[in-house]
């Protein structure tokens, strides 16, 4: 029988808070698959457990990676992690100063598998050049419940006549 691992029986703010709160305390970590390089946690990986580009992810998908947050310091320090990679090659258009053109960027991703609790969990490292730095990117999992919780019915006021 499989245990679902659950999200946070938080509403969506509290539980951002605390998602934003332990991630912040992550910072930089040291890395035994990277030969001990440092991984850095910053603004741009928290946002985008919120967003995928400029799209917002739905509030029940914010909250499962939020759930999944305080595993992320033991995945990337976890020697026995399954670790895949892949280089991406990019060409976007980008406006400078009116005129259209195109960069051409090149990233490297590297994505820790474990299995914590019946719940693949997959996190991302991205680095975008090979001068920069290596930071935290992304975290799924795929066995996550989000608790539903039961909304009060407004009562309905008899009006006077």
């Amino acid at each position: 029988m499989l245990n679902n691992m659950k999200a946070w029986n938080l509403g969506y703010e509290k539980a951002k808070q605390k998602a934003k709160s332990l991630y912040s305390k992550i910072g930089w970590l040291s890395c035994p698959a990277f030969g001990g390089e440092t991984v850095a946690f910053t603004s741009d990986g928290f946002n985008h457990l919120l967003r995928k580009g400029r799209v917002p992810r739905t509030r029940n998908e914010q909250k499962r990676r939020f759930a999944l947050v305080p595993y992320l310091a033991r995945i990337i320090k976890n020697p026995k992690a399954v670790i895949l990679y892949e280089r991406r090659e990019t060409k976007t258009v980008v406006n400078r100063h009116g005129d259209k053109i195109v960069v051409q960027s090149v990233a490297d991703f590297w994505t820790f598998v474990v299995t914590i609790d019946d719940c693949k969990i997959k996190v991302v490292v991205r680095q975008l050049s090979q001068a920069g730095n290596k930071h935290f990117f992304s975290v799924m999992g795929d066995n996550i419940t989000i608790a539903r919780g039961t909304r009060r019915k407004k009562s309905i006021k008899k009006s006077r006549k």
